[in-house]
């Protein structure tokens, strides 16, 4: 059994900032150099850009799906802007920005299963140097809160929280639909599941931890993927999340020309308001929440009038620093931790 324990650097603000800032790519390698070494440069031309019909802008119609909110369910009103063919909005009751028109569910299936170029990425050295960081700190902020040992992860990728987790006497099981990932999964003797959350079958409270690393933003039923998750947990079980944060200053200064804007398999593009507005609503208590990754080198190239990605201004603002960032909640990455409440409590 995995005991909760207090960490005293959960408790010194100095500290915590210094344990965000180890795995923030921009602080530690620099933008250029990090976006260089791991391939994001590389990056093809936008899957499904082929198919955009020249009178609308958009993806051919027949190829995509419309829906509301994903989070409040209001008819989608404010557009924003169209991107590789899929337009974006805002909501106007819960502030989230989403994706209107999106793939049909059996291209988005197929897309996934056989999407190799982000996978190369995501096993480049760098990037899982630093995921190796950032997943010690997801797990050390979790034992403050969880006593457990059965652990679900959503979008298993490439298996390295995972590994994580059975290094400290977790019990894991993966959720993965990617065939490559799957394949190395297995070849690991991870126990993974092929099939996606709302057909996988599995008993309810059954895991004292269930995980999506930057998975939420990629699917079309948030909220029935939610309430599965809730149904999953036992009663004093914690649900870990990191998402995309729309709020933040990176995405604030480039508006749609984020790399976190791509209408193909970001769907969701979460704030302060919206994600609260989601979990409040389905009768989960945020135990954490705070922003990691800063994104600085990026946002002082863009204001150095330089590529925001491939840029190598120095510093701009001398009081944009990672703690202004943080403080104010315009980190790149929105992280919380949430618990199921009672029906009594709810």
């Amino acid at each position: 059994m995995i005991a909760a324990h207090q960490s005293s650097w959960l408790l010194d603000p100095s500290e915590r900032l210094n344990r965000k800032n180890a795995f923030d790519a921009s602080l530690v390698v620099g933008t250029a150099k990090f976006n260089r070494e791991t391939g994001r440069i590389d990056k093809p031309r936008p899957p499904f850009s082929q198919f955009i019909d020249p009178t609308t802008g958009l993806i051919q119609l027949d190829m995509l799906r419309p829906r509301n909110c994903p989070v409040c369910d209001a008819p989608p009103k404010q557009g924003l802007f169209v991107k590789d063919g899929f337009r974006h909005v805002r909501c106007p009751n819960c502030d989230l920005i989403y994706v209107s028109l999106i793939l049909r569910e059996d291209l988005m299936i197929k897309f996934w299963r056989e999407e190799l170029s982000w996978m190369s990425v995501l096993t480049s050295a760098p990037q899982m140097s630093l995921d190796k960081l950032k997943y010690a700190y997801g797990l050390d902020l979790v034992a403050n809160y969880l006593s457990g040992v059965k652990l679900l992860d959503i979008g298993a990728g490439t298996g390295s929280f995972l590994k994580q987790a059975q290094e400290r006497g977790w019990e894991t099981t993966g959720i993965e639909l990617n065939t490559e990932s799957v394949e190395n999964l297995l070849k690991e003797g991870m126990r993974v599941i092929v099939k996606p959350l709302e057909i996988a079958d599995l008993p309810s409270k059954s895991f004292d931890l269930v995980s999506m690393w930057e998975v939420l933003e990629h699917l079309a039923d948030i909220r029935s993927i939610l309430q599965e998750a809730k149904r999953l947990l036992v009663s004093d079980g914690l649900l870990l999340l990191l998402v995309p944060n729309a709020g933040s200053l990176v995405t604030r200064v480039l508006h749609e020309k984020s790399d976190t804007f791509g209408g193909h398999s970001h769907l969701n593009h979460f704030n302060l308001k919206s994600l609260t507005t989601l979990l409040t609503n389905l009768n989960f208590e945020i135990v954490e929440l705070e922003t990691v990754v800063t994104e600085l080198g990026t946002i002082n190239n863009h204001l150095n009038f330089e590529d925001p990605y491939l840029g190598e201004a120095s510093h701009f603002f001398p009081f944009l620093t990672p703690e202004f960032i943080h403080q104010n909640l315009l980190g790149s990455r929105l992280l919380v931790i949430a618990r199921p409440l009672t029906d009594k409590e709810a």
